[in-house]
This record gives C-alpha cells, sequence and structure tokens, in this order.
C-alpha cells in the first residue's frame, strides 16, 4: 500500500502528515517523540476500508513547534482540531499511541462532533506525585557536545525506555518483558528526539494531563486496545468509575489490528477523504511534497509571484535545510526552489541503483516540470555544482545565470579512490555507534579534503563550521537519507565535469574560498568556461550580495 506525504498550512505553523489507503478517514496520532512514520505503517493493512490519515503532532516529524514556551494537552488538541478543520475532515474516528493517546481523549473532550470513536493504545495516567516525578526525571535533555557525546547518551536513554519503566529506575520490578527493538528502530526515535523542537515538551504536556479526569468528560465510544506486554495497561485496567461508553478490549500484540478492525466496523462514519491541494504559490518559503513518478521530492519554495525564478540544488552531505539561509535570502526578491535532491533528506531516492549524474539532472528537472517553472536561474554548491552543470546542459533555453560555489573538480587520478571512500553506508548498529561515525564524518568535512585522508596536506585552511548545534541541526537533515545517500554523492564525484561544462553556454559566476583545498577546484571550473566569472573570497560560502548582484546585472 502507497504511503504519501504532504503538508497543510495551519495558521503560521506547517503540519506534515502522511496518508495511505482511501475511503472514510481515520485519523492517527503518535507517540512522542516519534512521528507518523512510526503509526501509520503498523496500521497499513487498514488501508484496505478507510484512509489512514496520521499527524506529525506539533514540534515533532516534519511539523512545525507551537509558538508556546510549554503547550500543555489542551494546547496541542487545539493545534490538532485545527488542523482537521484545515484538511476538510469534520468527523472521524481517532486512534492514539501513547502521548498521541493523551491528545486523542483531549480532541474528544474539546471536541466531540469532530469524534466518531476513539481507539486508545497505551494512555498515559498519573497521579500527581507520578506526575510530578516524570516530568522532572523522564525526559531529559541531550545538548550537542563538540565530542558527539550526547548522542551515545540519547541512545542508551532510548534503548531503556524500552527495557524499564520507567527507563530511569532499572529494577527487577521495572523491567519491561519485551523484545528489543531492532537497531533500525532505535536509529529512528533518536533521530526523532535530536530533530524534534524540545522533545520532552510533548512528554511534559502528556505526564502533566489531568487524563483521569478528562475520560470521564468524554462522550465518545471509546475503546481501550492497548497489548497486555505494555506498562500501561494494568494502570488502564484498574481505573475506577468510568463511563458505560468507556470500554476494554482483550488483546495481545499478535491480535491488536484485528481488534481495531473490529472496533471500526462498529463505528458510523462515511465519506472519502482526499488531501487538499496545495497552494500554487505561497508568500515566505513553505515546503512541498511534489510527486516524481513512483516517489516525492521535497522542495523549499516561496517567494513572490512575479520574476525570474532561483533554483538551489544542495551538495552531497546537504539537503535543502543546508541552504535555507541562501533560500531565505533570495525569497524576498524572487521566487525560490530549493529541493532535497533524490534520496537526501526528506526526498525518495531513485528507482534505478548506481545512478548517473545524467539521471538525477532528469529527476531535477522532472520535479521542476511539477512545480511549474520554466524559464529559471540556478545555484549548486560542492557536488550540487556539478549537478547543477547537468542541468544547465539540458535546459540549455531554460536556464538564465548559472553560479557555481565551490565546485568539486578533482583529477581523474583521484576519482577512484574519492568514488569508493566518500560516502560509506552509514548502518544502524545495535549499540549506536554510527552516530558518532556520522558525527565525524560531517564534523571532518568541514576540516579535511577529502574528510576520509585525514592528514596535514589535506587541511582545510578555512574557518570551520562546526559549532555542536548547528552541526547537529545538519546531521539530522543528512541521516534521513543515510541508507542512498551516497548515490548522489557518488553520481557526482563520477561525472565529467569538463564535459558538462562543454554544454554550458549561459553567464556563469564561480566561487572559491581562499586557502581551501578546493580553492583550486574553482579555478580548474572557470578555467574550463570561457566566459566564467571568477569570485574567490575569503568566507565559507558565496556572498549572497555577490550572488544578487550576478544575477541582477
Amino acid at each position: 500500500m502507497k504511503i504519501t506525504r504532504h503538508f497543510v498550512r495551519v495558521g503560521e505553523r506547517e503540519v506534515h502528515y502522511r496518508c495511505a489507503g482511501s475511503g472514510p478517514p481515520f485519523v492517527l496520532f503518535h507517540v512522542s517523540p516519534q512521528s507518523s512514520s512510526f503509526v501509520l505503517p503498523e496500521l497499513l493493512s487498514l488501508a484496505d476500508r478507510y484512509t489512514l490519515v496520521a499527524l506529525d503532532t506539533p514540534g515533532y516529524g516534519d511539523s512545525d513547534p507551537l509558538p508556546l514556551p510549554a503547550p500543555n494537552m489542551a494546547d496541542y488538541a487545539d493545534a490538532v482540531i485545527e488542523t482537521l478543520e484545515a484538511l476538510g475532515i469534520d468527523r472521524a474516528p481517532l486512534y492514539g499511541s501513547h502521548t498521541g493517546a493523551n491528545i486523542a481523549v483531549e480532541v474528544a473532550r474539546r471536541a466531540p462532533q469532530r469524534v466518531a470513536a476513539l481507539v486508545l493504545d497505551g494512555l498515559s495516567l498519573s497521579t500527581p506525585e507520578v506526575a510530578h516525578d516524570r516530568i522532572n526525571h523522564y525526559a531529559p535533555r541531550f545538548e550537542p557536545t563538540a565530542d558527539g557525546g550526547h548522542l551515545a547518551w540519547a541512545w542508551q536513554h532510548t534503548r531503556d525506555q524500552l527495557l524499564f519503566w520507567p527507563w530511569y529506575q532499572p529494577h527487577k520490578a521495572n523491567r519491561l518483558h519485551a523484545d528489543v527493538k531492532n537497531a533500525g528502530y532505535l536509529h529512528d526515535v533518536v533521530l526523532g528526539k535530536m530533530a524534534a523542537a524540545d522533545y520532552w515538551l510533548g512528554y511534559r504536556a502528556a505526564f502533566g494531563h489531568d487524563s483521569r479526569d478528562a475520560l470521564k468528560q468524554v462522550t465518545i465510544d471509546t475503546f481501550f486496545v492497548t497489548a497486555d506486554a505494555d506498562a500501561h495497561t494494568a494502570i488502564e485496567r484498574s481505573l475506577p468509575d468510568l463511563p458505560d461508553n468507556i470500554r476494554f478490549v482483550d488483546t495481545t500484540a499478535d491480535t491488536q489490528l484485528d481488534a481495531i478492525r473490529t472496533v471500526l466496523s462498529s463505528v458510523e462514519h462515511s465519506g472519502v477523504f482526499q488531501p487538499p491541494e496545495e497552494p500554487e504559490h505561497r508568500p515566505g518559503l513553505y515546503r512541498s511534497m511534489i510527486k516524481v513518478g513512483d516517489g516525492q521530492r521535497l522542495v523549499q519554495r516561496g517567494g513572490p509571484n512575479q520574476g525570474q525564478p532561483l533554483v538551489l540544488l544542495h551538495g552531497g552531505m546537504g539537503t535543502s535545510a543546508s541552504i535555507a539561509d541562501r533560500a531565505a535570502a533570495f525569497a524576498a526578491s524572487r521566487p525560490v526552489f530549493s529541493l532535497d535532491i533524490a534520496g537526501t533528506g526528506d526526498s525518495d531516492p531513485l528507482s534505478q541503483a548506481n545512478a548517473s549524474i545524467d539521471a538525477f539532472a532528469d529527476d531535477v528537472c522532472a520535479v521542476l516540470v511539477a512545480c511549474g517553472v520554466d524559464t529559471f536561474d540556478l545555484y549548486g554548491e560542492s557536488g550540487g555544482a556539478t549537478l547543477a552543470a547537468a542541468v544547465a546542459g539540458k535546459t540549455s533555453n531554460q536556464v538564465g545565470k548559472l553560479i557555481l560555489d565551490r565546485p568539486e573538480f578533482p583529477d581523474d587520478e583521484h576519482k577512484d579512490g574519492l568514488i569508493s571512500n566518500i560516502a560509506p553506508a552509514i548502518e544502524a548498529t545495535w549499540d549506536g555507534t554510527h552516530f558518532l561515525t556520522a558525527w565525524h564524518m560531517l564534523r571532518d568535512a568541514a576540516l579535511f579534503w577529502p574528510w576520509y585522508n585525514r592528514t596535514r596536506d589535506n587541511v582545510r585552511d578555512i574557518e570551520p563550521d562546526i559549532e555542536p548545534a548547528a552541526l547537529q541541526a545538519r546531521l539530522v537533515a543528512w541521516l534521513k537519507g543515510r541508507l542512498t545517500y551516497g548515490d548522489y554523492m557518488r553520481s557526482t564525484l563520477s561525472a565529467d565535469l569538463g564535459s558538462l561544462l562543454q554544454s554550458v553556454s549561459q553567464p556563469v559566476l564561480v566561487f572559491g574560498t581562499a586557502g581551501d583545498q578546493l580553492e583550486s577546484h574553482a579555478h580548474k571550473t572557470a578555467n574550463a568556461l570561457n566566459t566564467a566569472e571568477l569570485h574567490i573570497t575569503d568566507q565559507l560560502r558565496a556572498p549572497t550580495s555577490a550572488m544578487a548582484a550576478f544575477l541582477s546585472a
């Protein structure tokens, strides 16, 4: 069953959600600090009769956070109600897992007319004393450190959450008798913690939520489907004086899906959900998921609805997020389109393995066609400069001007070593050490060229951009494509940039950084172009003022 991704504007926030299936909507809320990528696949078999609509709750996944320093459960519920309205979902059954169950209960309490039924899996139920203890201990902050040690701590925290309840009381009496999740699952949870805007806020709202009182006020048919192995089961079943509309369904992990299907069959709801069309234009930067073939590509777009668009292509260890400052600077005066290249960030990979630069360029062109972009100026940084040259060669009558920022133009004798070593597979390991590997790969890329050849001869004589918080932001975006990021890097290094440049007929501005190992690559690129303007600067990246002057000349 195909899962599609979408964004919807709710006030000043962007809300990301996933959909699957067809028929009446069944709305899903995930546990913190995860995202819709966790809750929807587990229920995917229900998509034969329902449209599963799984929201990234505020501040998690790819949804913007609430503009509040400490939102409570009512704030999360109100945001969800606004999202349902923006999606055109008047009434639907709701499913919530753990933190998501608290949100679902509060939505039903505050807007019962929108809820056809509640399906709850692992509702947080705390006395005031327990809530105080959980709020103070359950969700520690992981402040980025130069050595990446916060990533090891986050891995240990995540693993112990699956071994003990609560995790910070690791005693025999608190052991959870369940399988430890695989390394890929743990990786995704840790990445979710690192990506979330203050990941602990959802936990604190759930622990501080008076869900016992809220349940008694819910008038909607409510079904607990928590499996017997869950630590919440005994607490849920011990609740006294619950109204008759609340029922407990006997289930195990193996029978939970069948139980939910049976519950839904007794619920009256109708209508067919279709994701609303995204507007073709909106002021300010916003994100869109663009359909290309059988996959989707993320595009950050925005700016005025007139003028020559600027298309931006990131480098191999980046995403559109890593060049968001460039996009934002130009969005004040012209339309901009910044892509997550296929297989990086939030974009699906190309269907073919070992794709060439030609295939990546075709994919970029397909994205631009889908976005309605005809003529445009083009910017590419590092490996993205090679891709930009390939796109310019394919669309010579559409590209006005071309900016190549710190291009990578290695000599032929170095290519084989680069292609073999530049992008090793980042496989999740049981102990989480792959996070430290990725951290130091990204950090060393700012210190050496190439990053894996850490000798004095390969030192990049530049001011390195390795401040821990900024490095973590790049790491989180980059690791979204951990299994496929290397396809793009190898394609740009395998390409014959000299031949690609021969097909470039547009005015070209080439940037390099003085003292950098890649400065010679900028000179080599400019020399291959008879009409190129070369600008060597002491800045790490091309100054936007110089870019703007070139584009407007």
